[in-house]
């Protein structure tokens, strides 16, 4: 849900409403947008600037924990026999008046399971790292090796510090894109045969769509550094920073659907050891998956094959503990390698 769309007060309301429906298992990927597209489907010509929607965003969040807290802890009473539903010297209303946003408060909600939803962000660029080390419990991130994710996670933490928060509270979870099967040989042809199914035409349209301009203008064989590439800062300087004469040709070849010769491609024995590595090596608490191709039974292999070489190594849990979305992202079981959305 946009912060530069949704207005703060309907959003801490809906979710505070879905947080009671859930019963604590809601969570929200803090965006601000990117695409001109979107911004045409909400009256506006264009989006504000990179930095100004980190800027509008931070004020928004402010006001969003204004709302989650208007209610004190014993604020609610639901005396039955006296007809007292709440004490209103306990209610709040907030007056937040800032830059972005003048709101008044309190919100109409009573307090939820977790009082806010537990909080996910990804943000790659300078600006994006530092609301994300101000505000996420949780940073999807993305990075083309062990380097490049252990300066992020390095950088990460000291944001967090600087921000005054504990650096192990704030999860990073990784992409990832693993295939497994039976053989090492069947998992390559496989993604052999996915890889031939994309056109370049269409990674490029999808690039065109993340980027917020026309890649088709633009000469694909010319070093992406090159260019003037707008869009998704973060995203292009994963790839230009691993290689900085990278071409749009080329990152097309294999944009979002995974490298054909990677280790996460392979028996489950051979991708299990990969995603232990680089957790070892690069930082961070897991991946998220995104499916190679969408179709039942490639999440069928992964609970078949890979899950349970996970589990064998002691690196993924075997049940969940009860409780909200947050007491489950934060309980200690030991798990390292994988975070499976729910």
């Amino acid at each position: 849900m946009s912060t530069t769309f949704y207005p703060p007060y309907m959003l801490a309301r809906k979710l505070a409403t879905l947080d009671h429906v859930t019963k604590g298992r809601i969570g929200w990927n803090i965006v601000s947008s990117i695409s001109k597209g979107e911004a045409r489907n909400f009256g506006m010509d264009d989006l504000p600037p990179h930095d100004e929607r980190y800027d509008r965003a931070d004020e928004y969040m402010e006001v969003c924990y204004k709302l989650w807290n208007s209610w004190e802890d014993d604020a609610l009473k639901m005396d039955m026999e006296n007809g007292v539903f709440a004490d209103p010297s306990k209610i709040h209303k907030i007056n937040h008046e800032g830059q972005y946003y003048k709101v008044q408060g309190p919100l109409t909600v009573i307090p939820s399971p977790q009082r806010k939803p537990y909080l996910f962000q990804a943000g790659q660029s300078d600006r994006g790292r530092e609301f994300a080390a101000r505000h996420a419990e949780c940073i999807f991130a993305a990075a083309t090796g062990t380097r490049q994710m252990r300066e992020f996670s390095e950088d990460i933490a000291a944001r967090a510090e600087r921000n005054g928060r504990d650096p192990r509270k704030v999860k990073i979870i990784w992409g990832a894109q693993p295939l497994v099967a039976e053989t090492e040989s069947e998992a390559r042809a496989r993604q052999a045969e996915i890889r031939a199914r994309i056109p370049l035409e269409a990674s490029l349209a999808l690039m065109s769509g993340h980027f917020n301009t026309d890649l088709s203008k633009l000469d694909i064989d010319q070093p992406v550094g090159d260019l003037k590439v707008p869009g998704t800062q973060g995203m292009l300087e994963a790839y230009t920073k691993s290689n900085p004469k990278i071409t749009l040709r080329q990152i097309a070849s294999s944009y979002l659907s995974g490298n054909d010769g990677g280790p996460m491609i392979g028996t489950a024995s051979q991708v299990t050891d990969h995603l232990v590595y680089l957790l070892e090596e690069g930082g961070g608490d897991g991946f998220q998956i995104t499916p190679s191709y969408y179709a039942p039974d490639y999440f069928a292999d992964l609970n078949r094959m890979l899950i349970p070489e996970l589990q064998k190594r002691g690196v993924y849990r075997k049940e969940y503990a009860g409780g909200t979305l947050r007491n489950r992202m934060n309980e200690n079981t030991g798990l390292r390698a994988v975070h499976a959305a729910e």
